[in-house]
């Protein structure tokens, strides 16, 4: 095993958590006169950095004025008695200096209405989350004392005699072992996405049949989690849950989202539907959808409009995939397409439009035009499908990040079961467990940089002389 160097911080991971600690902690050290060192383990190539991060959408949850939604941060925290409110607290306080901070850096964020009803209000990072990564990346870069560590593994977290962290065992690309000693660590390599065991034994039997949303989310293997547990770090977040959404099951593009399904009908490999398409918004709804798609409809289904559902000024925009949707003059014909069974979509698909009740369409709002009698009614945009030409995507589920993680406190500190700070380390991201029964949408990259700086400038304090 080789020795390698000593560097004041460590980071593990080059997303916006990672990123914005090794950065955070950077320019608080700069305020004093300081130039330390810092190093960036990365288990990617340099070509593919930036985790989960770099193919998301990169939505965050903050108005033109900088402010977090405060009916979503009170949702989430009546979700559950275990979720941690002095953190989401914090994470509503500090989200638009974080935002600020951002911009400093040259990221943009796109406040232009959607059109549709939406649970909350968020603004889009112009160039998704991959601006996010470059603009970090590219600051950091301009210190001296940086040195990233590209297609290294963090294997084992390095304690001293006192039981303190002082470094991590790492395993480059030529397999071999070293030990990068280090002052603080900062843990931010993401979830247990991308390891199948893991999924396994925490959401269940074929959770492996849920694909990684982008590639990035491959890399996210369960490091941290394993690392912090194995020296005594708690746990927090809920294990058996993950952010899903329905992607083209067709399609290889990363995040290639399908959204549109409130505005049209979904329907399973019967040929049947199975939830109220219009029971919430487009982006309240995905997650539930998605996960139900995943647990009890063999991962598969199709999302089914017609020509009017098509024509929605700005449709294209909620359905990411690179490929045509499946098209076909008739219903029978469309079925027959997507491999289902053309009288059964027929049947179906007639006996929705017979249930549609009169009303006004409007995709701006919750209209309330609804179906009544089925065995499942819709209960808003409620259309009949009967313009040709009809179109559909199949779709099927894809893993954004898990629920559950290591705990930590409002300081990005990790804790022990006992609610004490671990000394010199820290985590942030989705390393840390924050959420319970749901993810409400444009937090999970807005959390990450606001901890992440958090880690880092603390970090930066517990380094000072």
């Amino acid at each position: 095993m080789e020795e390698g160097s000593h560097f004041d911080l460590l980071v593990i991971g080059t997303g916006a958590a990672g990123l914005s600690a090794a950065l955070g902690f950077i320019e608080s050290a700069a305020e004093r006169g300081e130039s330390p060192s810092v190093a960036v383990v990365e288990r990617s190539s340099e070509e593919e950095r930036g985790g989960a991060t770099r193919g998301s959408w990169a939505n965050l949850m903050v108005s033109p004025e900088g402010v977090v939604d405060p009916d979503v941060i009170q949702r989430v925290i009546d979700s559950h008695p275990e979720v941690d409110e002095t953190y989401f607290r914090t994470l509503e306080a500090a989200a638009g200096g974080a935002v600020d901070w951002l911009g400093k850096h040259g990221v943009t964020v796109d406040h232009t209405p959607t059109g549709f009803a939406m649970e909350s209000t968020y603004g889009a990072t112009v160039g998704g989350g991959q601006a996010i990564v470059e603009a970090l990346t590219q600051a950091i870069e301009r210190y001296p004392a940086v040195t990233f560590h590209y297609e290294t593994e963090a294997v084992r977290l390095c304690l001293d005699d006192a039981g303190l962290v002082d470094g991590v065992l790492v395993r480059g690309a030529d397999g071999v072992l070293r030990v990068l000693s280090a002052g603080n660590v900062v843990v931010a390599c993401g979830g247990f996405e991308g390891n199948y065991e893991m999924l396994t034994r925490y959401v269940g039997p074929r959770a492996g049949e849920i694909v990684p949303v982008v590639p990035g989310v491959r890399n996210n293997v369960g490091d941290g989690l394993r690392m912090i547990m194995e020296i005594g770090g708690d746990t927090a977040g809920q294990f058996d849950m993950l952010h899903v959404q329905l992607v083209d099951s067709r399609s290889s593009k990363p995040d290639a989202g399908i959204f549109g399904v409130p505005y049209g009908i979904i329907v399973n490999e019967a040929a049947e539907r199975f939830v109220d398409e219009g029971s919430r918004t487009f982006e309240g709804l995905n997650e539930s959808l998605a996960f139900e798609v995943w647990r009890n409809q063999n991962s598969t289904a199709y999302f089914i409009g017609d020509a009017q559902t098509f024509s929605i000024p700005g449709f294209e925009h909620l359905n990411q995939t690179d490929l045509a949707p499946v098209e076909a003059d008739t219903i029978p014909g469309l079925a027959r397409e997507l491999g289902l069974d053309p009288e059964k979509l027929e049947a179906t698909v007639s006996a929705f439009n017979g249930a549609v009740q009169d009303g006004t369409f409007d995709v701006s709002r919750c209209d309330g035009k609804r179906t009544t009698g089925l065995a499942i009614d819709k209960t808003n945009w409620a259309r009949a499908l009967s313009e040709g030409p009809f179109r559909a995507y199949p779709v099927k589920t894809a893993v954004t990040f898990s629920f559950g993680g290591v705990r930590t406190d409002v300081r990005a500190r990790v804790l022990t079961p006992g609610g004490t700070p671990i000394p010199h380390l820290y985590a942030a991201g989705v390393t840390t467990g924050v959420w319970y029964q749901e993810y409400p949408g444009a937090l999970s990259v807005l959390r990450c940089v606001v901890f992440g700086r958090i880690a880092g400038r603390e970090a930066a304090q517990a380094a000072r002389p």
